[in-house]
């Protein structure tokens, strides 16, 4: 795809958003560039319930990515945790964990302690669900989360063979539904390639999350990771990458579509970011070195944030 295709995109941000574009570098990783840098790994720090473990050792993942989240596994620690985080200064925190069989996330018993963190301190708390329940989606509405973030699947077989689940398309659809009748602000992520590579349900994902009042869409890209069954996945090429984020720009107008944490190294990532900028979303987090620059000579405006870049709905007016 040439630039003029990717120009439709650009228009809606122009027209919707004022042309700005937001960089975000929350404390779970240190990150620096010559335009950006965040301040400290306290300032939005990913937190998980469960530790290391999961059930479901997915493919792309086998819990890894849980290895580098502070492990906060009963109440009394994750209020614990909390303290800390705003007795030095910090933001908030991601409050996530590892999916029991079913993959559900099992939130329910931390969810009185998130009240009250929010109570006591303050801090934004936005939470990276699974599969969710009627009754985690009763309960999160009015725990006072800042906002709940979960992974769409469109496809069944990615469901089945990635993520190990016996659950359906529907399900994924079910935990949008249930979230969506109680008021709750969502965040939904779509992973690109997240089929060893391939573009498989992820039209289907947007379509499904269109049809439900989100706060912000996040995009990521598969990043194959070390003792994982995707540990040597190319991901899709960047035309394919470059149609999706059209797409989701084109779907979600009005709403704040973004290029979240996850995707892959390498000469990749500095190509999949200047398509987020190319096709018109909203924000990158922990942009390579030369992108914002990048977005400031096409004429965008860029602001940096140290929180969550799903929480951009908390920092724009539309």
């Amino acid at each position: 795809m040439g630039f003029d295709e990717y120009a439709p995109g650009l228009d809606i941000l122009k027209k919707f958003f004022n042309s700005e574009i937001h960089f975000y570098a929350p404390g779970i990783k240190s990150y620096e560039t010559e335009d950006f840098k965040n301040t400290g790994l306290s300032s939005f720090p990913p937190v998980s319930i469960t530790g290391e473990t999961c059930s479901l050792k997915c493919e792309h993942c086998n819990a890894r990515i849980l290895k580098s989240m502070s492990p906060a596994k009963t109440p009394d620690a994750l209020y614990e945790k909390a303290k800390s985080i705003y007795e030095s200064g910090g933001r908030g925190f991601l409050l996530s964990g590892g999916s029991n069989s079913r993959g559900v996330v099992e939130l329910m018993p931390f969810i009185p302690t998130v009240k009250r963190i929010k109570r006591d301190f303050g801090l934004k708390v936005i939470s990276h669900l699974g599969i969710v329940t009627e009754e985690i989606a009763d309960a999160l509405s009015d725990s006072g989360i800042d906002s709940a973030m979960l992974d769409i699947i469109g496809d069944e077989e990615t469901i089945r063979r990635v993520y190990h689940l016996n659950a359906s398309v529907k399900d994924y659809e079910n935990s949008l539904k249930y979230l969506s009748e109680r008021g709750i602000t969502m965040s939904p992520h779509v992973v690109i390639g997240l089929y060893h590579g391939k573009i498989k349900g992820e039209y289907n994902a947007l379509d499904i999350i269109s049809r439900y009042n989100i706060s912000s869409l996040v995009l990521v890209g598969l990043m194959p990771m070390e003792n994982t069954g995707m540990e040597h996945a190319a991901p899709p090429p960047l035309d394919e990458i470059g149609r999706v984020f059209l797409y989701a720009r084109k779907k979600f107008e009005k709403t704040p579509v973004l290029l979240g944490c996850e995707r892959p190294y390498g000469p990749v990532r500095f190509k999949m970011e200047e398509l987020a900028v190319k096709t018109g979303l909203n924000g990158i987090a922990y942009p390579s070195e030369g992108i914002i620059p990048l977005s400031a000579g096409m004429g965008l405006k860029p602001s940096f944030s140290y929180l969550c870049c799903s929480l951009i709905f908390s920092e724009i007016s539309i």
